[in-house]
C-alpha cells in the first residue's frame, strides 16, 4: 500500500497514512486535532543519482574484479 502525505486544513499539521488506492480520496482524520478536513500533498520520490555504497560487496563469483 502506498504512503500518502496529508496536511490538516484546521491545524496545519502534516501527517502520513498507509492507504489503499481506493482509500486515498476519502476524508482522512488528523491525528493531532481530530478534524476530517485534510488535503493530500503531492509526494515525490528520488530515483537514481545516488552514489553506490562502499560497503556493498560484490558476489564472490563475479567476473568483474
Amino acid at each position: 500500500m502506498p504512503l500518502y502525505e496529508f496536511v490538516c486544513q484546521a491545524c496545519g499539521s502534516p501527517f502520513e497514512k498507509l492507504l489503499s488506492f481506493s482509500q486515498a480520496d476519502q476524508p482522512q482524520t488528523c491525528p493531532r486535532c481530530g478534524d476530517v478536513h485534510s488535503r493530500r500533498k503531492l509526494s515525490t520520490f528520488a530515483v537514481g543519482g545516488g552514489t553506490p555504497s562502499p560497503t556493498a560487496a560484490r558476489p564472490a563469483s563475479s567476473p568483474f574484479t
